[in-house]
């Protein structure tokens, strides 16, 4: 049987101020009458049973997945909290865990809460070779194929094309300009969606293998129960760079439609529409002689922009960003000054 698990407790802070640590942008409906959370479980109609789909995320977070998920009948029981976040490989590894003890034969589809997907229809035809590749053995990772140099991504180097799949020569972290530039040219480089699919009992394996103190403590939890004794012995550390970068099965499927997992500002300035000078303009704004200025806000108030180019401005009562369309993801260092000096604002 196939599941779905669904990552929904990071804070998206590179996405503040609209993103706080209190409302992460997974809960917000920043394109559509859905949250992105929301839009996360509806693509998996058709693919995934209401019932088998599982949300990891925060403990504080709880009535608020509960409340956005209660018209999709998830159970509440598939909310399974973690008392800190610690990272993607625990979270799934937990999933993996709990999962497998009812069903030994799970494929997992694992899923972030916070991806902008068009094309609906072709995203399930992507999973659905997926799905088929992972029934092989192997941890199979969904790849995007670079449409601009980003360095907001991780990348993925593929070593040939084999029969339904890519087989992966390794992962690379997100990249500096230059690299980047050189990835985007070279056909054999993706973007990695942080999307997988997979066996329960394969990842247990393979993080047996490479995450061992990881493994040991996942076996101590036989229910949701013994999560808060096990929890904090265990250390954060990445899907990518615990197992990913490591194991030897790994295989990857290309996307066969539009994604951004909406990680920074200039990635939801992609979606939007755009005047002739390439301003987004989606609230009420003035620009004059401004070039490449993409404004948010939340709120009334007109924002009003001379001679000004390349910005990000993006407004809510109580914080003001403006940020330079090339430095969108340095947000998460401001994010991280404001948690140090212990402002309301984070």
């Amino acid at each position: 049987m196939t599941y779905a698990v669904i990552l929904a407790g990071g804070v998206g802070s590179r996405f503040w101020p609209f993103s706080r640590s209190l409302e992460p942008k997974q809960f917000m409906k920043i394109i559509g009458e859905a949250s992105l959370l929301q839009a996360t479980i509806q693509r998996l109609k058709g693919l995934v049973e209401a019932r088998r789909i599982y949300i990891v995320t925060n403990n504080i977070y709880f009535y608020e997945v509960k409340a956005q998920v209660a018209k999709f009948g998830i159970p509440d029981g598939n909310i399974i909290l973690e008392p800190q976040g610690k990272n993607t490989a625990p979270a799934v590894g937990l999933c993996a865990r709990l999962i497998s003890k009812t069903d030994k034969n799970a494929l997992l589809l694992v899923l972030p809460s916070d991806h902008y997907i068009k094309n609906v229809e072709n995203f399930k035809k992507t999973i659905k070779k997926a799905i088929a590749c992972a029934g092989k053995d192997f941890l199979v990772t969904i790849g995007v194929k670079p449409n601009a140099p980003s360095t907001g991504y991780g990348y993925i180097k593929v070593s040939g094309k084999k029969k339904g799949y890519f087989a992966v020569e390794k992962f690379l972290e997100k990249p500096d300009l230059n690299k980047a530039k050189r990835y985007f040219k070279d056909k054999e480089f993706f973007w990695n969606s942080g999307m997988f699919i997979w066996k329960a009992s394969v990842f247990l394996d393979e993080a047996r293998k490479y995450l061992p103190k990881l493994y040991a403590n996942l076996q101590l939890i036989n229910s949701a129960g013994d999560i808060p004794e096990v929890w904090p012995k265990i250390e954060p550390i990445s899907v990518d760079y615990g197992i990913m970068e490591r194991s030897r099965k790994i295989a990857l499927i290309p996307a066969s439609f539009y994604w951004t997992d909406l990680g920074s500002w200039e990635a939801l300035s992609e979606i939007f529409p755009k005047d002739k000078k390439g301003n987004i303009e989606n609230v009420d704004t003035l620009n004059m002689d401004s070039q490449g200025v993409c404004v948010f806000a939340r709120g009334n108030r007109l924002v009003s922009t001379i001679g000004v180019n390349n910005l990000v401005i993006a407004d809510t009562p109580d914080a003001l960003l403006v940020c330079d369309r090339s430095r969108t993801q340095d947000v998460k260092q401001l994010v991280e000054r404001l948690k140090t000096l212990k402002r309301k604002e984070y």
